[in-house]
């Protein structure tokens, strides 16, 4: 009898370890992660890929630390060829490219970004001969998908590359298939890009990889420009469009 009462006192505190042990278990699991809203807040050392929390969603995204302080979050890069950047509205929605490479954050993204709490705006531009220049606006805000992602705010401009964004000011987002521009033209289709162009453009930093000076009069405006620094026959080397809270 004293047997089998110590098997069952001895079963009985396997069960109860077991136990214990699946409710710690799950207590691990439901445990969640405290992400940052920002690279402003969250404050790497180094320039690379992090992941940040835009309301109920958790998505990487790309800190710099290097080229204006810390703090800015990239929005959108360009450094090469090897990435179509004449893409549809949904791929323009959703983002697209590699965060290490040539990319673009998405326009759903962006709003979200912007939502949060006011950004400034910093773009970093190169040319084929190595030179940099740059447009920081100290206010900068897109709107949701109903105003198909509208340049809501550009706040004061300061840099030496020239104000080339203030021209789309207020206009929606247009691409090839989603046409929201003010001209008679498809100013997308057109320029082989998308942006919220106007009538249609000043800058076109979503354009066409190019490659420098353009020869051809059929492709003016169409590479990735910047009309204040190297006019509508130049397609710049290198882009870096970045946020980061005010």
């Amino acid at each position: 009898m004293k047997a089998i009462f110590l098997l069952l006192s001895v079963f009985s505190l396997c069960l109860a370890y077991l136990v214990s042990a699946e409710v710690n278990e799950n207590v691990g699991v439901q445990t969640f992660k405290k992400y940052s809203s920002s690279c402003k807040e969250l404050k790497p050392k180094k320039s690379g890929v992090q992941k940040i929390k835009l309301g109920s969603d958790v998505i990487e995204v790309y800190c710099d630390v290097t080229i204006a302080g810390k703090g800015w979050l990239v929005i959108q890069r360009r450094v090469s060829v090897d990435t179509n950047f004449f893409r549809n509205w949904t791929s323009y929605e959703e983002g697209f490219g590699d965060l290490k490479g040539n990319f673009f954050i998405g326009l759903r993204n962006l709003n979200k970004i912007a939502s949060l709490e006011p950004q400034e705006l910093y773009i970093q531009l190169e040319d084929f001969s190595g030179e940099k220049r740059y447009a920081h606006y100290d206010l900068f805000n897109v709107g949701n998908a109903y105003s198909n992602y509208t340049l809501t705010q550009l706040g004061n401009y300061s840099g030496n590359a020239g104000d080339s964004l203030r021209y789309h000011l207020s206009e929606p987002f247009s691409t090839f298939d989603r046409d929201n521009d003010q001209s008679h033209l498809n100013c997308a289709a057109k320029f082989h890009g998308a942006w919220w162009y106007y009538s249609c453009l000043h800058s076109n930093l979503n354009g066409a990889y190019l490659g420098g000076n353009i020869t051809d009069p059929e492709l003016s405006a169409a590479g990735i420009m910047w009309k204040d620094w190297k006019d509508i026959t130049y397609s710049l080397k290198t882009v870096n469009m970045m946020v980061r809270p005010k």
